[in-house]
């Protein structure tokens, strides 16, 4: 916002002194991110290899600046044995395939992904990916 402030003594003949003010407003971190999708379904063999795209998940945050910056990670696996499994890359949001799956010992992975920005205090939003194992 510009502003001109103009102030005038008293006096005859009156003086005055013109200044003009510039107010810049500041994005407030007041939007959590939004995923796309609340769940993301993904389909992979038994036997698909290492590094293997699973998905990506994507989040948006209207706010500006640092308080629009993402990152990603997997807060919760179930089983939780998936840790070891999937990971994901915290500025894409891609998940990939780390270790093996067994369909015969687990044919369906939850993974809980958060999104979070990096504003003062920073927000969160939430989603879910089901991995279904399919059987080779």
């Amino acid at each position: 916002h510009r502003l001109v402030l103009t102030a005038s003594d008293g006096g005859r003949p009156a003086l005055t002194g013109t200044v003009e003010l510039l107010v810049s407003v500041l994005d407030a971190n007041d939007n959590a991110p939004q995923f796309n999708q609340s769940v993301y379904n993904a389909r992979l063999s038994e036997d698909a290899s290492e590094g293997n795209l699973v998905a990506r998940v994507s989040a948006t945050d209207p706010d500006e600046g640092r308080n629009r910056e993402l990152m990603y990670w997997i807060d919760t696996f179930n089983p939780s044995t998936a840790s070891g499994i999937f990971s994901i890359d915290a500025k894409s949001g891609e998940i990939r395939l780390t270790g093996s799956m067994d369909f015969e010992t687990v044919s369906l992975y939850e993974l809980h992904v958060k999104a979070q920005d990096k504003g003062m205090p920073p927000l969160s939003g939430h989603c879910k990916v089901v991995v279904e194992v399919l059987d080779v």
